[in-house]
């Protein structure tokens, strides 16, 4: 811990919301003192007592944190340690974290680590660290610490940028020659040869509508067995089974083939009149 710890950094250490918080943390402290220096300063309060307290934005280089009870609902310790940190400024949490969930009062290592990120905090060891494989911390929180097993050690900074700051954009850059394009610029007429410019043979365009081939299917409707034997395509005439499709849309059925048709007269050919065959101006 003392060795993110510079001489001259301005310290915060937060104690969990127990009254008194009987637990002995002189020679924890003794170590922060040692480390920070003369000019270095150490203030301690709790986590109720935090926000109280008022600190301006940005004013300490390290804020170090000791739970001995699980310590879900934090009250925005993280949203107001983010704000109170200086840019770069360490986080170090203390705190019983399992594995796996034991209780919905308490928090898993991962779910630690989750709510950290989403604070804005930039989170430095992944993996789960218990704090017995720390040997200097062991040490100074001994006398905090029963079971130095369960407690697990967070180690996170806050961004190297103030929070809520912003720099303008610029787009104006030097121009660039990645669209400009060649002025040697390749004659279309030479992607094409002769044999390009051959116009093809009506018959070879004749297929079926249905198979897309050249022969004629079996039962073949679309006409094309009739254009190959030279036989002209019979036009087939629709029957109206009421007899009244000619006199409009208002007479049809759903299923009228004359369905959107004007109305005309038994016998007529439909034909569209010029003005609906004209786009609107």
């Amino acid at each position: 811990m003392t060795s993110l710890l510079n001489e001259g950094d301005e310290v915060l250490v937060i104690l969990g919301n127990e009254a008194s918080f009987p637990h002995d943390t002189t020679k924890f402290n003794s170590a922060i003192k040692q480390r920070t220096g003369q000019l270095g300063k150490m203030h301690v309060t709790n986590l109720l007592d935090l926000k109280k307290k008022n600190y301006n934005a940005s004013v300490f280089d390290a804020i170090i944190a000791i739970f001995t009870q699980p310590c879900p609902n934090d009250g925005g310790f993280l949203t107001e340690a983010l704000k109170i940190l200086k840019p770069n400024g360490s986080l170090v949490i203390y705190e019983p974290l399992p594995a796996e969930k034991k209780s919905d009062t308490q928090l898993t290592y991962a779910e630690r680590i989750s709510t950290l990120k989403l604070s804005g905090f930039l989170v430095k060891n992944i993996e789960r660290q218990s704090l017995d494989k720390d040997l200097e911390d062991e040490k100074l929180l001994l006398e905090i610490y029963n079971n130095a097993e369960d407690i697990c050690k967070v180690l996170a900074n806050k961004p190297s940028f103030e929070v809520g700051s912003s720099i303008p954009l610029s787009f104006i850059g030097e121009k660039s020659n990645v669209w400009k394009l060649d002025d040697d610029l390749i004659d279309e007429d030479e992607l094409l040869d002769e044999s390009d410019l051959v116009k093809p043979d009506a018959s070879s365009l004749r297929v079926c509508s249905t198979t897309g081939k050249r022969k004629a299917c079996k039962d073949c409707t679309c006409g094309l067995a009739e254009e190959l034997n030279n036989k002209t395509v019979q036009e087939s005439t629709v029957k109206s089974s009421c007899g009244s499709c000619y006199l409009g849309d208002a007479f049809r059925c759903a299923t009228c083939p004359y369905l959107g048709m004007p109305a005309f007269k038994p016998g007529e050919k439909v034909v569209l009149p010029d003005t609906q065959l004209t786009i609107d101006s």
